[in-house]
């Protein structure tokens, strides 16, 4: 027959196809390929195939094309074949493929004719030594149907087709198929599972066996299995109802593989600490996620396609203990204990801190050293600093945006330390690195005194103290500054490192300097200044502190000003009437009167008559 849009061939009258092998006729009949003309061919190929659709459940899978027959093949015809043609080899049988479920359907066609007894005892001779327990037996019709749970024994009985002779001259045919039982779970099947759980529950350890369930006596009329998530679900209703405090569930054996629906233990047996999972097809470590709720003390994971993921146990146990971290005992073996840095429930973490002191006896001289350094620098002179930094001092100074949008609003561009900025990260070439690197007391000073004006929020001050040694001493700190000779008085973080070492003259040094600049935060913003007066500088409020002494001490209001008041007089050494002027002139404020008093007391404008007492 010509094709559609093509040529069309010369046809002689009696000229075949080398297919067509009917018989020549005058009574010319017209090709058809509508579906529904093979209305004479059988709809199924064989009894076998017939039959068996029949008995297959919905959602079987054929595990080898009716029991290892296969569909009948077309036979071959003789007539209308190539002269010579070799005669067409018979297919190959098929294999048994496992199935994606851990159950089998094993169909006996005209199984009702002979005894249970006398087809078990004839399929169990045939496989010997390997032995099966027939489940849930019935007669179908003609057939005898029955259940298997092992892939082994379903390979076995499905290469068994065809291979017994039975007393009646026949050989035995064996269908099998990837399937499993039908259930419904109604308040019969509630109330035999639960007869069957009472009798495996041990009340002094809370403990439930429910090890191979499916396989109970008491349920061998129906089918149990709990990995079917609707079962197991009523299992876990029938136990949360009658043993809410259970604390060890024993699930070995039930070919378990997908287990997202036990996430509902988490949910109502929230006492579980051990629980069994051993001989299961739980297939990754991975759809152990769901039961990370648990407090599991104890796991049984061995014999699952999980455990043999893994080459190395160590990996395999730590991976396991990051799921579940309370574990100290897995797969019967007890674990060592944990490396890391778990913290009790029970122990509550220390309060913050704003300073870390390595030695307490360093607190008296940091706080001084920091305040008179930041007395000067936050001054209209820098030049001071110079006796603060030793002759051979380093200072490096880094700044960079905290986001790409900071730099948007003029006041927030860093442009005054972007440019002087020796960040490594960006600065590869050795030379511009050793540029950015100031060294000598003159080059740090010098490079200080062009940064800009700024006013510190000493009360904010994050103050660490890692290192305090007699011969060396590091001190970090966190915080905020405002500029005071910028557009916007922009207000700054930064993060300053200080390294000191004793001098000659019986003091300290900075002998390495650090200075980090970035923008401040909201929060940082939010802060800054809230404890003080911002808009007037520092050293020029104590004019009036050390000038006019009060004649008489005033009375005192509770006991916070009279602690104070006796720390400065023993930090400072001044008698009762000023320092109690001190505190009043600065609103109490006992870190602002000592950074006041060691700023009067480095310039020499406290009179002697300050330390009479």
């Amino acid at each position: 027959m010509p094709k559609r849009g093509g040529r069309l061939r010369n046809w002689k009258p009696n000229e075949h196809f080398e297919h067509d092998d009917r018989a020549h006729s005058n009574n010319t009949r017209r090709v058809s390929f509508k579906p529904g003309t093979n209305k004479g061919k059988s709809k199924f190929r064989s009894w076998n195939d017939a039959h068996a659709s029949q008995l297959l459940l919905d959602g079987d899978i054929d595990m080898g094309a009716s029991g290892g027959q296969g569909p009948n093949r077309k036979g071959f015809r003789a007539r209308g074949g190539r002269l010579g043609s070799p005669a067409p080899r018979p297919a190959a049988r098929k294999k048994f493929m496992p199935g994606l479920l851990p159950w089998y359907q094993i169909i006996i066609p005209y199984g009702a004719k002979h005894d249970k007894e006398v087809i078990l005892r004839v399929l169990l001779s045939h496989i010997s030594p390997d032995v099966f327990i027939p489940h849930y037996y019935k007669i179908n019709g003609n057939a005898a149907v029955f259940y298997v749970d092992d892939a082994k024994i379903a390979e076995k009985l499905f290469n068994a087709d065809r291979k017994i002779v039975m007393s009646d001259g026949f050989k035995l045919v064996v269908i099998v198929r990837n399937s499993v039982p039908n259930v419904t779970i109604d308040a019969d099947m509630k109330e035999k599972m639960k007869l069957a759980m009472a009798k495996r529950y041990n009340a002094a350890t809370k403990a439930l066996d429910l090890t191979k369930f499916h396989a109970d006596p008491d349920l061998c009329d129906i089918f149990c299995a709990l990995f079917r998530p609707m079962i197991m679900l009523a299992a876990i209703d029938i136990i949360a109802e009658n043993i809410p405090d259970l604390e060890a569930l024993n699930l070995n054996d039930n070919k378990l593989h997908g287990i997202e629906h036990l996430k509902a233990l988490c949910v109502k047996l929230k006492n579980l600490k051990i629980l069994y999972l051993g001989d299961n097809r739980i297939p990754y470590l991975g759809s152990m996620e769901p039961l990370k709720p648990l407090p599991l003390v104890e796991l049984y994971l061995k014999g699952n396609p999980l455990v043999n993921r893994f080459s190395d146990h160590d990996i395999y146990v730590s991976d396991v203990r990051k799921k579940f971290p309370k574990l100290v005992r897995l797969d019967g073996v007890d674990l060592p204990p944990a490396i890391g840095f778990d913290v009790s429930d029970e122990v509550s973490l220390p309060s913050n801190r704003q300073w870390f002191l390595i030695d307490q006896a360093g607190q008296t001289l940091v706080r001084d050293f920091l305040t008179q350094y930041f007395a000067i620098y936050d001054s209209d002179s820098r030049q001071p600093l110079l006796e603060a930094y030793d002759e051979t001092a380093m200072l490096s100074m880094a700044a960079s945006y905290l986001t790409g949008d900071c730099r948007n609003t003029p006041e927030n561009r860093l442009n005054a330390y972007i440019s002087k900025s020796r960040n490594i990260l960006r600065i590869t070439e050795r030379e511009s690195r050793r540029r950015h690197l100031k060294i000598g007391r003159l080059q740090v000073v010098s490079f200080l005194s062009d940064l800009p004006k700024t006013k510190h929020d000493l009360l904010g001050f994050a103050v660490d103290l890692p290192v305090f040694t007699p011969g060396l001493i590091v001190v970090t700190m966190n915080g905020v500054y405002r500029e005071t000779n910028v557009t916007g008085n922009p207000t700054r973080a930064f993060h300053r490192t200080f390294v000191i070492v004793p001098n000659s003259n019986g003091g300290f040094s900075i002998t390495n300097d650090m200075l980090f600049v970035t923008n401040t935060t909201r929060e940082q913003e939010d802060k800054a200044f809230s404890s003080g007066t911002p808009d007037q500088p520092v050293v020029h409020q104590p004019a009036q502190v050390v000038q006019a002494p009060v004649a008489a001490t005033p009375a005192l209001h509770d006991e916070n000003q009279r602690m104070m008041l006796n720390m400065l007089g023993q930090q400072t050494g001044m008698n009762e009437h000023w320092s109690i002027n001190c505190l009043q002139e600065t609103g109490w404020d006992y870190q602002r009167a000592l950074f006041i008093f060691n700023q009067l007391h480095s310039e020499g404008k406290i009179p002697p008559e300050a330390f009479v007492k």
